[in-house]
């Protein structure tokens, strides 16, 4: 599930049950965002099955990845 306001790069993804992607073995992050639109600019906080994680976080498979803007204000 991708936690993004990623509407604007992933117009089908719904925001309770995120957005289905199928990638190849030893993926990562980062690819799953490049595939999908989504720049890295536009993303501080990165989770893998609900634990931080970083662009180059490699992926084995049917995992949860949340992927959370900056957040504004004061």
């Amino acid at each position: 599930m991708l936690a993004v306001p990623v509407r604007n790069y992933v117009p089908v993804c719904d925001a309770e049950t995120g957005y289905q992607v199928t990638v190849e073995p030893a993926s990562t992050v980062r690819d799953v965002s490049r595939r999908l639109g989504i720049p890295e600019q536009e993303v501080k906080l990165i989770m893998v099955e609900g634990v931080a994680a970083s662009w180059d976080s490699v992926l084995s498979g049917n995992e949860r990845v949340a992927l959370f803007p900056p957040v504004g204000g004061g």
